[in-house]
C-alpha cells in the first residue's frame, strides 16, 4: 500500500520498516535492548499485524499505529484489534491515525475493531469515544513469565 496523507495534517502514514526502529523507540518511549529489537522485527514481519507510521514533511517519525487481526471463532469472521496508537503530534495525527486504522480493519474483511486503550492515555480514549466506541468490560491479568530477564 502507498503512502497516504492524513486529511488536514502533512503528516503521511505508510507501513512501518525496520529502518523505522530507531524512531520507533523514541515514539513508543521504548529501552534499547537486543531483545527487544528482535522483538519489533518479528512485529513487522508478521502477516496477522499491521503496523504503520506517521512521518512529517521532513520524514521524522511523528506517530505509529499497529492493529492485529485474528479469526474469531464466537463472532464469525475475522476481527480486529487496535494494539496501540502513539504519537508526538497534534491531536488530528491521533484522530487521522484511528481512522487510518478503521478503513484498513475494513479493507482487510474485519467485522469488528476493538481497542486496547492503557488507563492513563485520556486522549486516545476520548479520542475513540468521539468516533462512536463503546466501552465494554475487559477482564486483564499480568502473567508472570518464567524466564530470566523477563518482565
Amino acid at each position: 500500500m502507498p503512502a497516504r496523507l492524513l486529511p488536514g495534517t502533512g503528516v503521511r502514514v505508510r507501513r512501518g520498516r525496520r529502518r523505522d526502529l530507531p524512531q520507533l523507540r523514541v515514539v513508543l518511549g521504548a529501552p534499547v535492548t537486543d531483545r527487544l529489537e528482535r522483538f519489533y522485527r518479528r512485529i513487522l514481519a508478521d502477516l496477522g499485524m499491521d503496523v504503520y507510521v506517521a512521518e512529517d514533511p521532513e520524514g521524522a517519525i511523528v506517530g505509529v499505529v499497529s492493529l492485529a487481526y485474528r479469526r474469531s471463532l464466537v463472532r464469525g469472521g475475522v476481527s480486529a484489534f487496535l494494539d496501540g496508537v502513539r504519537t508526538r503530534e497534534a491531536p488530528a495525527v491521533l484522530e487521522g491515525l484511528v481512522a487510518f486504522a478503521e478503513e484498513r480493519a475494513r479493507r482487510r474483511g474485519c467485522c469488528r475493531l476493538a481497542a486496547w486503550v492503557e488507563t492513563g492515555d485520556g486522549e486516545l480514549r476520548a479520542a475513540l469515544i468521539a468516533r462512536g466506541y463503546r466501552v465494554g468490560e475487559l477482564l486483564t491479568t499480568d502473567l508472570a513469565l518464567d524466564r530470566p530477564g523477563a518482565a
